[in-house]
């Protein structure tokens, strides 16, 4: 039996989703530290009572919006297969369309849950490496450290590459695989 969604919950979906890519493009521009929920609840042309039917504060938002993006680069991955190659492309893919707002993420220090972002980066890249180390193609290393040094190499990277106004994803892409394969390959 199929569950039909009421049409109050399709707008209380709606409007979700709406404060979620009003959050995303205002910490875009000036950063989650810099960020109102005013100024959220403007972009998402809700009011301000709104937002906290959906959220307790700013930090929560922030990181429903980390979750988000973290799941698109995941997806993104997932779609391009497995191996250093697809993965990385598939990442800077997402970093050229998301910039600003990888930048926003990454920099934020608001609350125990704005760790999330990273947390979940060096989860990800810790499964990989160790599906590396047991296939024989990365030398025996601590995965959980070599994801860390992985993401801070691809995190300030990629930062420093948007930043510059720098628009050739695929140097940057094959950058980064020389690079982490010259750290990690057996």
């Amino acid at each position: 039996m199929t569950a039909t969604v009421s049409r109050g919950e399709r707008r209380k979906a709606e409007t979700r989703r709406r404060l979620l890519g009003a959050a995303a493009q205002v910490f875009g521009e000036v950063g989650v530290d810099g960020a109102t929920i005013a100024a959220i609840t403007e972009q998402a042309d809700v009011g301000l009572g709104t937002f906290y039917l959906h959220f307790d504060d700013k930090d929560e938002v922030a990181a429903a919006v980390a979750d988000d993006l973290v799941a698109r680069i995941a997806a993104a991955t997932d779609d391009a297969g497995a191996g250093i190659h697809a993965a990385t492309r598939a990442v800077c893919a997402v970093a050229a369309d998301e910039a600003a707002l990888l930048h926003a993420l990454y920099r934020w220090h608001g609350s125990a849950r704005s760790g999330g972002l990273r947390a979940a980066f060096v989860e990800r890249i810790a499964r990989g490496m160790k599906r590396g180390i047991k296939t024989g193609l990365m030398r025996k290393e601590d995965p959980t450290l070599a994801a860390h040094a992985v993401l801070g190499l691809y995190a300030e990277t990629i930062l420093y590459w948007a930043s510059s106004g720098r628009d050739d994803w695929d140097t940057l892409a094959a950058f980064l695989e020389r690079t982490t394969a010259a750290a990690f390959s057996a």
